[in-house]
């Protein structure tokens, strides 16, 4: 009687455990997008290549992580709002620099502070904003 306790709360426990982390994983909206370019997010200089990206709404971090999984990088929002249908990733973009500044998905619309090495010249260099497509 005793051992089959035991065995029935290692299961319940089991169970459980696996219950949570499906619900966490509900939370997560994961989309992928090809960048042509190499870009800044964050602090760090990502490769041109196709890219996971990881939007988590409760923590409001997005995790950004390449094919590979050999570049990824962790964003939080410094600003933002509710979705506005369209899904894509919005670049500032100067000479030959890029760097991921939004986020926008059927859900949210978030923005992100980035570090580039060479802070644009506006005078000299108007700055433009590049779009690339999100896609499930």
């Amino acid at each position: 009687m005793r051992l089959k306790f035991i065995k029935l709360f290692a299961v319940l426990v089991f169970v459980s455990a696996g219950i949570h982390t499906l619900a966490q994983a509900k939370d997560v909206e994961t989309e992928t997008a090809c960048i042509p370019f190499d870009f800044y997010a964050g602090k760090l200089e990502m490769p041109a290549g196709c890219y996971r990206i990881g939007i988590d709404l409760e923590t409001e971090i997005i995790s950004v992580t390449e094919e590979s999984g050999e570049h990824m990088i962790f964003l939080t929002r410094t600003s933002g709002d509710e979705g506005n249908g369209k899904s894509l990733l919005v670049f500032k973009h100067s000479g030959d620099v890029y760097a991921l500044e939004e986020l926008k998905s059927d859900a949210v619309d978030w923005v992100f502070q980035t570090w580039t090495p060479v802070p644009p010249i506006e005078s000299r260099n108007a700055l433009s904003h590049v779009e690339v497509a999100l896609n499930r």
